[in-house]
Parts: C-alpha cells; sequence; structure tokens
C-alpha cells in the first residue's frame, strides 16, 4: 500500500498560537478552506488570504515542510481522513455509548495524526542515536512518566543500555553523568514540564543527544532538543486525564521501536529471544 504523508491540517491547527500574525492568519485560511487551498498557487493563497508571497513561504518552512507542494500533498491526504467529531469529556447527561464513541473517535484520531506527523528521518536520527549511545537516560512526569517507562523498558529487553528517571532529582543526577555519544530520551505532551526541561538543559550542556517527544509547536523542549518526535492528541481543555495524548504517545514509541528492531534484526532477535527465555520460567504452568 502506497503511504502518503499527511500531517498538514495538524501542524496548522497546533501552531497558530506561536506563529506571527502574518503566518497566522494564512493558517487561519488554509484551516477554513482546506479544499480549495490544495488547488492554490502561492499567489492565489497570498491574495485570498490577505498575506503575502514571502509569508506563504515563512509558513511552510515554519511547519517543517520540504516544499509548497508537499505542503498542499499533506493538506490534501488529511481532507480525506478528517474528523469533525467534536471530544468532550466533561458533559451532563452523557450516555454510555456517547462515552464508547467519543473515546473511540478521540484515540483512533490521535494516532492517525500522530502518524501523519512523524517523518521518517526523525525516526532514522533517533535509532541512530540510540544504537550508537554509551547510554540512555529517558525521563517523563505523571502520564508522560507511563510512557518513558515503556522506552526504558524496550530498549532493556534488546540490551541497550538505559536508565529510566521518575523525578527531577533522579533525572538531574543521571543527566549529570551523560556524555557527547549518550541520549536523553525526554517525554513532556506539553514541552513546557519545568522538571523534564531542566534535566533536558542539564543532558545538553554535557554535549548529549536530546531528544523530545512532545506535541507540535514551538515549545521550551522542542527548541531545545535535537530530535523532536511529535504527538497529536485530539483532548479538550479541561479533561479528566491525559488520555489520547498517552496512547498515541504508546503508538509512536512502538513504530519507532519496530523500526529500530529492524534496523539489527539479529541482534534484537537474539535479544528478545534471551530474555523471554529468561522470563518464560516465571510464568506460571
Amino acid at each position: 500500500m502506497l503511504y502518503m504523508p499527511g500531517g498538514g491540517l495538524v501542524r496548522l491547527e497546533e501552531s497558530i498560537p506561536s506563529l506571527p500574525e502574518s503566518e497566522a492568519r494564512i493558517a487561519k485560511y488554509i484551516l477554513d478552506h482546506p479544499a480549495e487551498f490544495v488547488n492554490m498557487t502561492v499567489q492565489d493563497l497570498a491574495q485570498s488570504s490577505s498575506g503575502s508571497p514571502a509569508a506563504v513561504v515563512r509558513l511552510w518552512k515554519s511547519l517543517g515542510f520540504d516544499g509548497y507542494h508537499d505542503f498542499k500533498l499533506r493538506v490534501a491526504s488529511d481532507l480525506q481522513s478528517k474528523s469533525q467529531t467534536k471530544y468532550v469529556e466533561l458533559a451532563s447527561g452523557s450516555s454510555f455509548g456517547n462515552i464508547l464513541h467519543s473515546v473511540e473517535d478521540s484515540n483512533i484520531h490521535s494516532i492517525q495524526n500522530t502518524l501523519r506527523l512523524l517523518k521518517e528521518s526523525d525516526v532514522e536520527k533517533t535509532v541512530q542515536a540510540l544504537f550508537q549511545a554509551r547510554t540512555t537516560v529517558t525521563m517523563g512526569v505523571g502520564a508522560s512518566g507511563v510512557v518513558a517507562d515503556d522506552i526504558a523498558q524496550k530498549l532493556m529487553r534488546i540490551g541497550l543500555p538505559v536508565n529510566n528517571a521518575r523525578d527531577f532529582h533522579e533525572g538531574a543526577m543521571l543527566a549529570a553523568q551523560l556524555h557527547e555519544h549518550d541520549v536523553f530520551l525526554a517525554v513532556s505532551y506539553s514541552g513546557t514540564t519545568s522538571d523534564v526541561f531542566e534535566v533536558a538543559e542539564i543532558a545538553k550542556e554535557n554535549q548529549a543527544t536530546v531528544i523530545a517527544l512532545t506535541r507540535f509547536g514551538d515549545t521550551p523542549l522542542s527548541r531545545l532538543a535535537d530530535v523532536c518526535l511529535y504527538v497529536s492528541a485530539v483532548e479538550p481543555t479541561v479533561r479528566v486525564a491525559a488520555t489520547a495524548s498517552r496512547i498515541a504517545a504508546l503508538v509512536l514509541i512502538d513504530t519507532v521501536f519496530i523500526y529500530l528492531a529492524n534496523q539489527d534484526k539479529d541482534h534484537v532477535y537474539n535479544a528478545l529471544e534471551a530474555t523471554r527465555n529468561v522470563i518464560a520460567k516465571h510464568k506460571i504452568d
């Protein structure tokens, strides 16, 4: 099956708050008229959005596209699967059926949008850094800590050296010992969690490679990181807990891990067999 990259509308929606006014105006126009946009030239878009060709170019560069054609291709792909459902967690009188459909829709679209944001070049850089690292430190706080735990467990299973920090003090001590050939993998959906960001700063000062698993947009963590793996989540402003963002992040990690495993299948298979056999001895018949 041909892979059709998307992520155009997702990047626009999640970047508007941090875009300059000249670019935000164009972004809002595209979100309001996505079907028309895919058939527009740069000059057409500039004129229709009351912007300028230069601002259009700055916009697609700000969003990380490879060019204007790539931008339009990704928006066109998104149009085929864009959900019109408004996700709400806290609503009086919601039936059990409505809750089921709402959670299902939220998770499905968050996963789809996250995978559309994923760039193979970023996955390649992540995998290369993890394979070459003397050691990797993972860290997340709260729900992001669950994702960081999952990353550490997966790396451990295939024999890659890894430590997982669960709070600032653990993270700071581990980051202080990192060096040029090490990796700090920071998990923060908001990109503004102070504990994770401050530990990432320590790792960066020690010349470790900082990989961020975070939401798309201009955040302190994304600006600091050497590589960003972006998560998109269909979640309301007022929410019960991190739901779709956690699921989407775990699927993103699964994707990276499977990509990693396929780069060195013999080593990974042997490591998985060794760990599986040891654990199997402790299963009850």
